[in-house]
């Protein structure tokens, strides 16, 4: 037989001479398996470099020792840290992560949930910003939010506490004698989007300033969206004095448009971004934002979907992480 880029179970059997089921005993439980034939086996494993398919694994065992993170894009880098730390405690032990994007679609979600019921992955976590769609799933795929509260469905939850941050923030811009605050939320209609404009609000109304609605815009978590909200809020003549940014994705468009518009920051707006992604200390100005342990959140995540998966009946958990500020150069 000539080697091939890929070889199946059931030709290493063939040459072995031996059935499948004890090519995969080699694989796996290889005490079981007597010595000649073991080395025989393995001898043909390491001359055609075979790889278990880990979807055909699924089938046999229902068990493919693969996690999907579900995100709402691929332009933002809010969840790389928390992919980060997922990726690095799954792999700890012995699980692969596969990613997909939402796009923010609603009807695409629902198909990336059927195929990861075709695929028989073990686990999924949603990052993405509307409510899951999780009922598509098939039953016994375990799941995790982040973001997201499921606590009432049993759901593992992982959440920011966004009223302690818009709190902080808010009195930290009042401080610094900012009253006119515009808002570049992301997708307002958004499960995410929603939550930040209620607690960016309340915020508002106990520092005593006016929520200008006119000020809250929407944006689909990309620089460009982000560019496109911030031109909107620059058309009239109140200017706000910050502009604050659902993520530091945003912010980097946000700064684009009011150096677009021959405005300095900080000097004529300041603003202020989310998340503390990768790369918004490196910016010009230097980006100052709100940031929490994600990559710490990401590790307790995969411990829980690894928890779900091997208990589907325990207790489920929900934890909320506190947000501070960096200071940097973006505010005056």
């Amino acid at each position: 037989m000539t080697k091939k880029d890929t070889i199946t179970i059931l030709e290493i059997a063939k040459m072995s001479g031996v059935n499948p089921s004890t090519v995969s005993r080699v694989i796996n439980h290889p005490e079981m398996v007597n010595e000649k034939t073991r080395e025989r086996v393995l001898s043909f494993i390491n001359d055609y470099n075979y790889r278990p398919n880990p979807f055909a694994r699924g089938l046999q065992t229902k068990r493919s020792k693969i996690v999907a993170l579900v995100v709402p894009n691929f332009t933002t880098l809010s969840f790389a840290n928390i992919a980060r730390g997922i990726q690095e405690r799954l792999m700890q032990s012995d699980y692969t992560m596969v990613i997909f994007s939402s796009h923010e679609d609603e009807e695409l979600e629902k198909k990336i949930c059927k195929k990861i019921s075709e695929l028989h992955i073990d686990g999924v976590i949603f990052a993405s910003s509307m409510m899951p769609n999780y009922n598509e799933l098939s039953y016994g795929i375990a799941k995790v939010f982040i973001d997201r509260d499921g606590s009432r469905d049993g759901i593992d939850t992982f959440i920011l506490d966004l009223e302690g941050a818009f709190d902080k923030l808010i009195k930290y811009l009042v401080a610094k004698g900012h009253k006119n605050i515009g808002f570049v939320v992301g997708d307002k209609e958004s499960y995410a989007g929603l939550k930040k404009i209620s607690a960016f609000q309340k915020a508002i109304n106990k520092y005593g300033l006016i929520v200008d609605e006119k000020k809250i815009v929407g944006a689909l978590w990309s620089s460009k969206e982000g560019w496109n909200a911030t031109i909107k809020l620059l058309e009239g003549k109140d200017l706000p004095s910050v502009i604050i940014a659902g993520s530091d994705t945003l912010g980097i468009g946000v700064i684009g448009a009011i150096n677009s518009k021959g405005l300095l920051v900080p000097g004529d707006i300041s603003v202020v971004g989310f998340n503390n992604e990768p790369g918004s200390e490196s910016m010009n100005p230097p980006l100052t934002t709100m940031e929490y342990d994600d990559y710490g959140m990401g590790k307790e995540v995969a411990e829980a979907i690894i928890r779900r998966i091997n208990n589907p009946e325990g207790i489920s958990e929900t934890k909320t992480y506190t947000m501070d500020i960096i200071e940097r150069k973006t505010v005056r």
